[in-house]
């Protein structure tokens, strides 16, 4: 333990061989002087269980469901605004919206990991949700070509109210779990892969049947129903002293070299990964395949990631997050080389089906492996925060230079996005290898 002045904020740290429960605890306390009794050490138990561990697994899942669930369906939203909706806007201009709404949940982060540290968890999720779902309703009210509506009520709105959930949602897992942590975290992302097969369902059936304004509205009440039960559901487990402990530094984060260049890999990662989020629904109907399958495309993707989210972390709670990382984006990032032999129904739906499965570690596993790099529990939101900040801009400008890529339909050149894409995310693994070496360098391990 840390030797610290009296009266100074004592640092805190995870203690594997707590006896009465044999789960991790957190220590606090010194000895006063040289001569005297050491003050009493206050225990605080990181459960790795429990009925309030479970339940708050089961709020994180729901809110996955309703954040990342719900960018896994713009691809839906983006087909509907090129041809009928913003139909004298270009693809590259309307996956703005899209992925400025994915940078933003990415982005505020920055700020969010900081104020969950501080202990506002649930201040920020109840006003995240609030904004969340005034925006949605927002946007079934906007009109023919009314770019401005859109990107206001949808890649400015409902980003910052994704965004301001999110990661608390996430964070607070580290809270009641430390040995099964990647497993809590995974069966929690696995919620954004339902979320994922369910919404486009859900919104391409109503666009169709009642129109834009009520395909907007159901995944409004939707929203609505799902986040007062996660709120209802989650509950924080701070330290009994977090607000008076020294919050880490930015700086000292910044200069940790496996953290960085875990950044860096991550960050070419998202610049590909979210090419066919976008634009596997436009490709499946530009290479000849029946609107009913193309309409389905992103739901078989975000089927098979449901294992994709949660057989991968069990493994890295015993090899490692970023192990498991490393070899799952790489086979996502061939993958996408494989898209333009996608002729006919059969091959879109190995593509959609093997896609889905091994992209679903990169967002399964973000969370636990920048929570892994933490040297105390106090740092775990600004750690996630801070990476997550930097995941945004690439998130932001990935897709517009796709869509600047491909041109002008009906011909589109699907050749330059998918070379952008796959030689960036293979970049991406490249450099988490780099990052994998450092770590295990640091930590005397093989399995990080």
């Amino acid at each position: 333990m840390a030797e610290e002045l009296v009266g100074e904020v004592i640092p805190i740290e995870v203690r594997e061989d707590f006896e009465a429960s044999n789960a991790p605890t957190i220590v606090e306390g010194a000895p006063s002087s040289q001569n005297e009794e050491p003050i009493p050490v206050k225990v605080h138990v990181i459960p790795d269980g429990g009925l309030q561990a479970w339940a708050t697994v089961g709020g994180s899942w729901l809110v996955s469901m309703c954040t990342f669930g719900y960018i896994n369906a713009y691809g839906v939203y983006q087909a509907y605004y090129i041809q009928t909706l913003l139909p004298s806007y270009s693809p590259s201009a309307i996956s703005w919206i899209g992925s400025l709404q994915t940078c933003f949940l990415f982005l505020c982060g920055l700020f969010a990991g900081r104020l969950f540290d501080a202990g506002y968890f649930h201040h920020m999720m109840i006003i995240g949700s609030v904004i969340l779902v005034g925006c949605i309703f927002a946007l079934s009210a906007v009109k023919v070509d009314g770019y401005y509506q859109v990107f206001l009520a949808q890649a400015v709105g409902q980003g910052l109210g994704l965004g301001i959930v999110y990661l608390p949602s996430l964070a607070v897992l580290g809270h009641h779990f430390h040995k099964r942590r990647a497993t809590a975290m995974g069966l929690s992302v696995s919620g954004s892969s339902l979320g994922g097969i369910v919404f486009p369902i859900l919104i391409n059936n109503v666009f169709q049947k009642r129109g834009f304004e009520w395909g907007v509205r159901a995944m409004g009440f939707w929203m609505l129903g799902a986040l007062l039960l996660a709120n209802l559901l989650m509950r924080a487990h701070y330290h009994p002293n977090h607000q008076a402990m020294k919050p880490p530094s930015w700086l000292k984060i910044l200069r940790d070299p496996p953290y960085v260049v875990a950044v860096a890999g991550a960050w070419l990662l998202g610049l590909g990964l979210y090419f066919i989020f976008f634009y596997i629904q436009v490709y499946a109907e530009t290479v000849g395949i029946s609107g009913t399958i193309a309409f389905y495309t992103l739901a078989m993707i975000n089927g098979a990631s449901i294992i994709g989210r949660t057989l991968p972390n069990l493994i890295a709670d015993k090899l490692g997050p970023i192990t498991v990382l490393i070899p799952s984006s790489t086979i996502a990032g061939a993958l996408v080389f494989a898209l333009l032999g996608i002729k006919n129904v059969g091959g879109l739906v190995v593509v959609c089906l093997l896609y889905g499965f091994s992209s679903g570690a990169y967002v399964s596993l973000m969370g636990p492996m920048f929570a892994s790099m933490s040297e105390q529990v106090s740092e775990i939101g600004l750690r996630m925060g801070l990476a997550f900040a930097f995941l945004g801009f690439s998130a932001l400008i990935g897709t517009p230079i796709d869509g600047a890529l491909l041109g002008s339909g009906p011909d589109y050149d699907w050749w330059k996005a998918v070379l952008f894409s796959g030689v960036t995310m293979l970049a991406g693994c490249a450099t988490l290898c780099v990052a994998w070496v450092l770590l295990g360098k640091k930590k005397g391990k093989r399995w990080v």
